[in-house]
């Protein structure tokens, strides 16, 4: 797992208090620390060095301690590596009850407010956002007509929807409503702009379903493979995001194509094919379903909650409700699937 380096900026006179506390636990944290005094004096700076895992820990921690003051800032950087190496709690031959009850406290994913920072990066209503969906929504038109996958793939890796996605999922496990709002808002404005974009083409275009596009006639049809692959990609998504490798998501675009089905969707409307429209349209939203459910699921798997212990429990009733509904969908969906192919 990589490092963190967590920067403390307080004041001079709670210089003793968070010494004391950085230094009470830093034998099993593992971490090493050290101060140093601002510019002009007034303000102290402490840096901790720990590994990552260690770092929701060490920040809840810190995080409780200033809730009643006034100035204070918390920092965290990551670094590559440091000398010597920090001891892990891997390494301790110890094999005591404490050591083992440690070892089921480390989180071994990014901490919650990296997690949250590197969410609403993604989540939150910007011109590049936009710009990105438009350019997106044209290259997938042109793959989707040319039957050509290398296009579609470029389309899906520029289109930036599964960012407010996980954003939502996210925002239900810390029961976060601003977070869930903002995700809610730059979701649906990217998804009725890139069907704005691919209904107007398909008025213009030619889409002949008599010598189709094997690319396009594939977003045509839903079946439980699609499903199956919709869950099982977007857990791996989490996964790999809370453990911070961003290169993975770029698997999970192509593995779990949200461009593509709504933008033939909107081809096939724009060029009067309703019933390949209803198609294209289920598909999209059995992998919108797939994602939230799992991608909650899987938050809640990996540990991540609120930090205040009251907050918790409402949350987690609230989780389980919202997992309830995409459940429900889901039973849904995959209902009108089955009967669909009885017939």
């Amino acid at each position: 797992m990589p490092l963190r380096v967590i920067e403390i900026i307080t004041p001079n006179e709670d210089k003793d208090d968070v010494y004391k506390t950085l230094e009470k636990h830093r034998p099993d944290e593992g971490y090493v620390f050290w101060v140093s005094s601002n510019e002009g004096g007034s303000s102290l700076t402490f840096r901790v060095i720990l590994d990552v895992k260690e770092s929701e820990n060490v920040l809840d921690r810190l995080e409780n301690f200033f809730t009643w003051k006034d100035v204070y800032r918390i920092i965290v950087f990551p670094v590559e590596a440091t000398i010597p190496r920090l001891k892990s709690i891997e390494e301790e031959t110890e094999d005591s009850e404490e050591a083992k009850e440690k070892k089921k406290q480390l989180k071994n994913r990014l901490s919650r407010e990296e997690l949250y920072a590197d969410v609403l990066d993604t989540s939150v209503l910007s011109r590049s956002y936009i710009l990105l969906i438009i350019f997106s929504s044209i290259v997938a038109v042109i793959g989707l007509l040319k039957n050509n996958v290398a296009i579609i793939i470029g389309a899906m890796v520029l289109a930036p929807l599964l960012g407010p996605n996980v954003g939502l999922s996210l925002a239900t496990t810390l029961g976060d409503d601003d977070l869930s709002k903002a995700s809610s808002k730059t979701l649906v404005t990217g998804i009725l702009l890139a069907f704005a974009i691919t209904f107007v083409a398909g008025i213009f275009i030619n889409v002949d379903v008599g010598e189709p596009s094997s690319e396009l006639m594939m977003r045509a049809y839903t079946d439980f493979s699609d499903i199956i692959l919709a869950i099982v990609s977007g857990a791996a998504g989490i996964i790999s995001f809370t453990l911070g490798v961003p290169t993975s998501l770029v698997g999970v675009m192509v593995a779990l194509s949200l461009l593509p089905p709504l933008s033939a969707c909107g081809l096939f409307l724009g060029a009067g094919h309703i019933h390949y429209a209803i198609g294209a349209a289920t598909l999209f939203f059995a992998n919108i379903i797939c994602l939230n459910l799992s991608g909650v699921v899987t938050f809640l798997l990996m540990g991540v909650q609120p930090l205040a212990w009251w907050k918790r429990e409402q949350v987690k009733v609230t989780a389980l409700r919202i997992t309830g509904v995409w459940g429900v969908l889901l039973a849904i969906l995959s209902a009108l699937l089955f009967f669909d192919m009885l017939k």
